[in-house]
């Protein structure tokens, strides 16, 4: 009984239940095995009456014995009830994971499509405002690139058409029209894209129309230049606040991209400009913010005034 006690694990440890008849059957070999020998029957007859040996030995080696298999019993139960509290813990561990892997796949999902949507608005965007500079990056043409045939064919195809010079939406045909960005962009001999004289006629007798890459609404600054190829409006100097180094917008029109975000940025650069020095003679109590302003402008610029209320409406 002693070395059985010894063999059987009393920890919290889990049991198989495979195990549970060996250990029954060791505990009972155990028992059988205490029981003292029973005595031969000549013996027995022979020796005289004597008093009944003691069995208590015995009784308490099997009462030990049944007590321990009793406990391991005992343990295997709580064992099992334990194994069981886990399994379930372990069951709604995993039913949770899954419910958190299934919300993680839906919010990717939902991720993905508004990254695309985001995306998509994006390029939308993108595409409405430099959608000039991406026809000017396959249009743009250096000397000797597109013959000067091509562009005699181009204008006089749009005199027939009468649609040149280009009057109406002078920016965007110049920007995204190819044809238009060609001219732009060709320079050759017979095309040198020069300053000339605005003609004077009986409706423009001075001889002076707005710029159109800076001109727009109310702010306008007139010229009396443009360029001999494109028939555009364009000046010849800079702006009043800006230095000698800047380029006018003659140069600008025929070297950048994109000419929607150039206008934007040469009209910004008029408003912002008139603005400063209207608060200024204002600080000072000099002339009226809406009085024409010719001081440091040529004349061929016609400075940088205010339009006339019939003069307002320009299509850039």
């Amino acid at each position: 009984a002693p070395r059985c006690a010894r063999a059987i694990p009393l920890s919290n440890s889990l049991l198989s239940l495979s195990i549970l008849p060996s250990i029954m059957a060791a505990h009972l070999e155990n028992a059988i095995n205490d029981l003292p020998p029973p005595l031969p029957e000549a013996a027995t007859a022979a020796a005289p009456a004597a008093p009944a040996p003691n069995n208590d030995a015995g009784i308490m080696a099997m009462n030990h014995s049944l007590q321990m298999l009793l406990g391991g019993v005992q343990q295997l139960q709580a064992g099992q009830s334990h194994s069981n509290e886990l399994m379930q813990k372990l069951q709604k561990t995993v039913l949770t994971s899954r419910a958190m892997i299934n919300e993680l796949v839906v919010a990717n999902n939902e991720l993905r499509e508004e990254l695309i949507r985001i995306k998509q608005a994006y390029q939308c965007d993108m595409c409405k405002k430099k959608e000039a500079a991406t026809v000017v990056r396959h249009m743009v043409s250096v000397a000797g690139q597109t013959p000067d045939t091509e562009i005699d064919q181009i204008i006089e195809a749009r005199k027939r058409k009468g649609t040149w010079p280009v009057k109406h939406a002078t920016l965007n045909c110049f920007s995204v029209q190819q044809d238009l960005v060609k001219v732009r962009f060709h320079h050759s001999e017979k095309y040198q894209h020069i300053p000339i004289r605005i003609p004077k006629t009986e409706k423009n007798k001075d001889g002076t129309k707005p710029c159109k890459l800076c001109s727009e609404g109310k702010i306008r600054r007139k010229t009396t230049w443009m360029c001999a190829t494109c028939e555009v409006p364009l000046c010849t100097r800079p702006l009043m606040d800006e230095d000698g180094s800047s380029l006018t917008h003659h140069a600008r029109w025929h070297s950048t991209r994109d000419l929607i975000a150039e206008h934007k940025k040469c009209h910004e650069n008029l408003r912002d400009g008139r603005e400063s020095r209207k608060r200024a003679r204002e600080s000072l109590g000099g002339v009226d913010g809406n009085e024409n302003e010719k001081g440091g402008a040529e004349v061929d610029e016609g400075g940088d005034e205010v339009a006339k209320p019939e003069e307002q409406r320009v299509e850039v």
